[in-house]
């Protein structure tokens, strides 16, 4: 599995198998002409080559994966690119009449027309309407996931032709969350394969919206996207507990607590301390740490305690694991 297809949770395609994989040196005096000669090679029609151009070094090697999947009328590519530069969509264009987000994971894109310009850092995504070209810029060891929809079923705040937001943010959380379920079971989805898009559809128009919608048919995306707020801050907040969580997603914590229920999950904190217990354990292995050490690194009050809830959990005592 290629290193980039590992850094996140976030699984599109087959990892094993981009749709494009593309190497060309920088200094290579033709090498915009060899970037878009093989781009369209590989992609053909799956993966349209924009207009692109690279910086010249006299030293590196330019790369760019693409992993795809369609999901009925959407798609997401899993897209890792070193430094490059271009321009996307337009009168024409493959994606003109689309909606395409960009989800940066690591490095930068960014975006400008003649009347706007847009960033997105790691951590934040982009929302852009397509039926004029961006020029872009893409920074070295950068990978976004790609979200891209038909543009019929957004409607843009006025005058405005993108929309920025972190990706922690309630509504974006909800989105990506289940963006990523989505992306996970679609193959085992069958005829609730159109339950699952309007479902996207719906948080989509949430996050345009700055809104969080408490329904029990997202059920699963909050259990998703709280347990991805759990594990963030597993370490970093001893005082972790459901009210921290439900504010983060800007839900009840009667909502939080149902979205646990519906999954079959143990309790809110009885999650929390599985995941402390599972991390504790870890550290166990692959660490000199002392018992002592892990405990309250994990935030349990005290090694008895510790101890107690994991010779409960894995049926023996820290040393002996070790």
């Amino acid at each position: 599995m290629n290193t980039e297809a590992s850094l996140s949770p976030w699984r599109v395609g087959d990892p094993s198998t981009p749709v494009l994989d593309i190497t060309v040196p920088y200094a290579r005096e033709n090498r915009n002409r060899v970037l878009l000669s093989e781009w369209r090679r590989q992609g053909g029609e799956r993966v349209p080559a924009p207009p692109m151009r690279l910086p010249r070094h006299s030293e590196g090697t330019y790369r760019a994966r693409i992993w795809k999947q369609n999901l009925l009328d959407f798609f997401l590519e899993d897209q890792y690119s070193d430094a490059v530069a271009g321009s996307t969509g337009g009168p024409g264009g493959h994606l003109e009449d689309r909606i395409v987000t960009s989800v940066t994971l690591s490095g930068e894109w960014r975006f400008a027309t003649r009347s706007q310009r847009a960033t997105a850092a790691a951590g934040m995504l982009c929302v852009r309407r397509n039926e004029d070209p961006w020029d872009f810029e893409v920074a070295r060891g950068t990978r976004a996931i790609t979200l891209v929809l038909p543009a019929s079923e957004i409607r843009f705040p006025v005058n405005t032709r993108a929309v920025t937001a972190a990706q922690a943010s309630p509504a974006a959380a909800l989105l990506l969350a289940q963006l990523r379920l989505w992306a996970e079971l679609a193959d085992g989805l069958g005829a609730a394969a159109g339950a699952a898009r309007n479902a996207a559809l719906e948080l989509f128009r949430g996050l345009m919206n700055e809104q969080v919608i408490d329904d029990a048919e997202f059920a699963p995306a909050l259990l998703r996207a709280a347990m991805d707020h759990i594990e963030t801050r597993l370490l970093a907040d001893s005082d972790l507990n459901p009210r921290g969580i439900a504010a983060a997603l800007n839900v009840s914590v009667r909502t939080l607590y149902r979205a646990f229920g519906q999954g079959g999950t143990s309790s809110v904190m009885g999650y929390v301390r599985e995941r402390r217990l599972e991390r504790a354990r870890a550290e166990l292995l692959s660490t000199r740490l002392t018992v002592s050490e892990i405990a309250a690194r994990w935030h349990f009050t005290d090694s008895s305690h510790f101890v107690k809830a994991y010779k409960k959990r894995f049926a023996e005592t820290p040393t002996a694991g070790r």
